[in-house]
């Protein structure tokens, strides 16, 4: 190796901390540098006296001095080169210490290599010395340093050898002098950050090659990466080291890049700098996210610097640029990379590593010699594993499962669940859209429930109809899921919190729920056990930091959006909390612990109902609102039932199968201390639930009344049943033995009895009668297909049925098919003109129904089965109307009157029905245009690029006034709707950043995590 003549090259900046360890390494090499000059750039720390006691020359520099600048200085000053020796350069940095091995690996790797422009050594952490940082590196199309290792990679030799590189660290590299001056050194624009890429990349082009020697060893600390000492380079605006790393990165990339690239990965920068940064505000680091968007903006500005770079790299290109792709990482490595990443790191949230408390210094280990290390130490059966309590009990209600919902396999509704649309796309188009051609139409804003299951629906490739059969073939296993995190906190048994824990997911208000295609309800009951972290801490919300108060907030409105009522309990709870703590304060509301807990609480009930604005202001005019349920309106079975916990309605248990819900709350309440903390909410909200079940309301967009399905409340009494059960069941049978007979042991014996009892008969009912629901695939379509060809023709179905021994009927407007998910919770209310109308086809007093009807474009009237003859021989007897047909499943008569959604009138009172191509039609007089369409400010006709004068006529309809002929444009303004709709999001995305765990700046990241 005498031939090589070696200059280690040291750049300097505040390294005091690292310094005397490098200085040390490097006087340490088996192969010793020819000459070692330092470079300090303006250190204000001890920097340059540990050199110069070390005996190394240091040359001074001003503070802002690059790094590229630095090298370039230190090259000049050296002599003439000497015509028998190949002369490299050693790049060293201040915080990077060297294996004795290093210098002479490197020489090593390139003494039969004289292509050999750059070599590189493999590079560790500083602090974790097995953690491998750098084996070569390379730059991903979005600007990301890629070194192709995986996160925190364990260095076990995996990745040893001599390899081909795009390029490597200057932390450690050998470059050959003459190469390095004819390619005029490291880039002046990149004063700090991917000059080592930049270099390799334009050493390659030149038809060089780089390597990356893994026998020569570094130890790497990333001071000014890790932000561990300020970066002061005149090009770091702000001193911010991300923001020179992000420029530096699409600088490399633009200036090297063949030009054909350049407008692809042009787009990819930008792309990645605005996603980067929307996760950096996620994480309430915005000082990261201002980086990445001014990274570019600052390259963006200065264009010429970049086109110089391209024209100097084109003078010294031999080869294509393209001859670097293998170098470049695909975009599926990229993609692997950052799910793998990511995967890591919601494994480490979800799953983190428990630390063993065993010493095995000390444990005394007896070895067998004779033992066979190749024979299992243990003979255990596969069957064993369904001994496990929670297995044992899943596989039983998995069981159960498929012999109970044997009709709910395919295409599912019925009950309170409408028809799924054919896509998610049906449902986010409901969502935004700001008018609904539901019966008479409806202006109303969609819920933002219909927004989750269709995102929710991307899971089952955009198909709704599977996703939502899966969510209810999956419900009762993931109630049992659910229940057992909750249930296991109280106590150790696992028997016990496994059969607590089934009887949760098969209680009357589950069964109730999936059996009527209560979506809502089911979505509560597998959340609710989650709200137990919340419960505990209630009392004392003063000590709660913000993001937990906003974190329950989203949990507080995602139930609320599917369950109306959960409002109202949060009122009831908010309410009552309020009063005792005003009372706790002695009466003073200016007391400074009353108004914290006041702010907290209030702010909990606030923004869920801005979240759901405007559809959430309905409540203030309509408080019936928070005693529904979302879906088709379905009744529940009265207080007689709630107060056994059995919410009743279409689907639900007998009466004769009675849980044990009240009676473990009843004795939980005069047993332990421990217990009655969860009986006395839960019989408060079993009452509560039992009240409101007598309760009386109309259904979504139906004239119909039903009595109130008090699903919420009766699913919470249920949840701290069954939890004041587990902590009453704990331990029970010592304390018992340890007591004479008395009324715990004839209670806990009543509990038990009534609990397998109760199993038994439930079990045998769901896969025998059970399994019949409304809830089910192929449910009875109530419109008749033929009546399904006319799209835009209104029916109106009628149902007959009798109401406390009264004849009397329910009716809804179809237009031409199925409602489907979310349109019964847009529904328009009654029109008490039409509900006349309708009336008097029953009544007999009806003569003029039919023009009624044709009014609001009515156009077929439908009488479901099964009708009494009175009715159809009244609707026969008026006239007005043809009967078409008589089938099965009911009978169908057209009304006489012309009708149609346009009607213009012209001046003379002729009525002509307009035909209409989308949003266009032709009028063609002067007149006036009345839709059939509920009246909204938002109507607006235009012809001619002027809008019509509108009012709202006698029968609540919009009309317009035409002053002459010609086509029309029929459009319903969707500004407001878009308004509401941005209003959500930002308020949504705030909700959520603030709730999300805040992000640290690497320099508040300790040298031990970081390593």
């Amino acid at each position: 190796m005498s031939r090589h003549s070696v200059t280690a090259l040291l750049v300097v900046h505040d390294g005091a901390t690292w310094l005397p360890e490098v200085v040390a390494s490097i006087a340490s090499q088996t192969h010793k540098a020819d000459r070692i000059i330092a470079v300090d750039t303006g250190s204000v720390d001890a920097s340059a006296k540990l050199l110069k006691g070390a005996r190394i020359t240091v040359h001074q520099l001003d503070r802002e001095t690059g790094f590229g600048e630095a090298l370039a200085f230190a090259v000049s000053q050296l002599p003439e080169k000497v015509s028998d020796k190949q002369e490299w350069l050693w790049i060293l940095h201040d915080d990077c210490a060297f294996d004795p091995l290093a210098l002479e690996s490197l020489l090593s790797a390139v003494a039969d290599r004289p292509q050999v422009a750059m070599v590189g050594p493999k590079l560790l952490g500083w602090h974790d010395r097995t953690h491998l940082l750098e084996v070569g590196i390379s730059l991903a199309t979005n600007g990301a340093r890629w070194t192709g290792l995986e996160n925190s990679e364990y260095d076990q030799g995996q990745r040893d050898g001599i390899h081909e590189v795009l390029a490597v660290s200057t932390a450690g590299a050998l470059i050959r002098r003459d190469i390095f001056e004819e390619l005029g050194g490291f880039d002046k624009n990149l004063e700090l950050f991917r000059d080592d890429v930049d270099f390799g990349w334009r050493a390659r082009v030149a038809g060089h090659s780089v390597l990356v020697a893994t026998d020569a060893i570094g130890y790497h600390a990333q001071a000014s990466a890790n932000e561990r000492r300020s970066v002061d380079v005149k090009g770091a605006l702000l001193h911010r080291p991300l923001l020179l790393d992000r420029r530096n990165a699409a600088y490399v990339l633009l200036a090297n890049s063949s030009i054909w690239a350049l407008p692809l990965l042009a787009i990819q920068l930008v792309a990645g700098a605005i996603t980067r940064s929307i996760g950096y505000l996620f994480a309430k680091l915005p000082g990261y996210a201002s980086d990445e968007i001014l990274a570019i903006l600052s390259l963006l500005t200065q264009p010429n610097e970049l086109l110089a770079a391209r024209r100097n790299r084109k003078k010294k290109r031999l080869i294509s640029s393209r001859a670097i792709a293998p170098f470049i990482p695909s975009r599926f490595a990229q993609l692997r990379s950052a799910t793998s990443h990511g995967l890591d790191v919601l494994r480490e949230k979800l799953l983190p590593e428990k630390k063993s408390s065993t010493d095995y210094s000390v444990l005394d280990i007896e070895i067998d010699e004779d033992e066979d290390l190749l024979t299992p130490a243990t003979q255990r059966s596969w069957k064993l594993f369904f001994t496990r309590p929670l297995v044992a009990t899943a596989s039983l209600i998995g069981l159960v499962t498929i012999f109970w919902s044997r009709y709910r396999f395919g295409d599912i509704s019925g009950g309170a669940l409408p028809v799924a649309p054919e896509s998610w796309s049906d449902l986010f188009k409901l969502y935004i859209a700001s008018w609904h051609d539901i019966a008479m139409g409806s202006g109303l804003s969609t819920p933002p429930w219909v927004l989750v299951v269709a995102t929710a629906s991307i899971l089952t490739f955009g198909n709704v109809s599977i996703f939502i059969t899966l969510f209810f073939l999956a419900a009762p296993l993931a109630l049992l899921f659910s229940a057992h995190r909750y249930l296991s906190t109280f106590t150790a048994n696992r028997w016990l919190t496994a059969g607590a824990a089934a009887l949760y997911a098969l209680s009357p208000v589950a069964i109730a729920a999936i059996n009527a295609g209560r979506l809502g309800v089911v979505v509560l009951l597998f959340l609710l056990p989650f709200a137990a972290s919340y419960a505990a801490a209630w009392r004392d919300i003063q000590n709660w930091s913000w993001r937990r108060i906003f974190s329950l907030c989203l949990y507080i409105w995602f139930l609320y959006i599917f369950n109306p009522s959960v409002l109202l309990l949060i009122l009831i709870i908010t309410a009552s909390s309020i009063v005792q703590d005003f009372l706790a304060a002695g009466r003073n509301y200016r007391d400074l612990l009353f108004i914290q807990r006041l702010i907290r609480r209030v702010t909990t009930v606030l923004i869920p109902i801005a979240l759901s604005a405007p559809g959430s202001f309905a409540i203030f005019v309509n408080p019936s609102i928070l005693v529904s349920e979302i879906g088709f309106t379905t009744p529940g079975g009265g207080p007689n039932l709630a107060l056994f916990a059995n919410p009743g309605g279409p689907g639900s248990l007998p009466w004769w199968s009675i849980s044990p819900i009240s009676l473990i709350l009843l004795v939980t309440f005069f047993s332990t201390t421990a217990a009655r903390r969860f009986a006395t909410p839960g019989i408060a909200a079993l009452l509560v639930g039992s009240f409101l079940s007598s309760l009386v309301i109309s259904g979504n967009g139906s004239t119909s009344t039903s009595r109130v399905f008090s699903g919420v409340f009766i699913s919470m009494a249920t949840l701290l049943a069954i939890a004041a059960a587990v902590v009453m069941f704990d331990k029970i049978r010592s304390r018992l033995e340890q007591s004479h007979i008395n009324f715990r042991h004839f209670s806990v014996a009543l509990i038990l009895l009534m609990s397998l009892t109760y199993s038994a008969s439930t079990i045998f009912w769901l896969t025998t009668q059970g399994a019949d629901s409304p809830n089910r695939n192929h449910a009875e379509q109530v419109l008749p297909a033929y009546l399904a060809i006319e799209e835009d023709a209104k029916t109106v179905i009628i149902r007959p049925y009798r109401q406390k021994g009264e004849r009397t009927l329910s009716y809804y407007i179809s237009r031409g098919r199925e409602i489907t998910l979310g349109e019964p919770d847009i529904a328009p209310r009654d029109n008490p003109v039409i509900s006349r109308a309708i009336e008097g086809l029953i009544d007999n007093t009806g003569v003029t129904s039919s023009k009624v009807l044709a009014k609001y474009g009515i156009k077929y009237i439908f009488l479901k089965n099964p009708a009494s003859k009175e009715t159809v021989q009244t609707i026969d007897g008026l006239g007005g109307f043809n009967r078409t047909s008589a089938t099965e499943s009911g009978i169908v008569w057209r009304v006489l009157t012309e009708t149609g959604r346009i009607k213009f009138t012209d001046y003379s009172d002729n009525v002509e029905i307009l035909e209409s191509k989308g949003v266009r039609s032709f009028v063609p007089a002067p007149g006036t245009i009345t839709l059939a369409e509920t009246y909204s400010d938002a109507w607006q006709i235009y012809q001619d690029g002027f809008r019509l004068a509108k009012i709202e006529n006698e029968n609540g309809l919009p009309t317009f006034e035409v002053t002459t002929g010609g086509d029309i444009l029929i459009v319903h303004n969707g500004t407001a709707r878009r308004a509401w709709i941005s209003f959500f999001i930002i308020v949504l995305v705030t909700v959520v950043v603030l709730a999300l765990p805040a992000g640290r700046r690497r320099s508040e990241i300790s040298e031990r995590e970081l390593a």
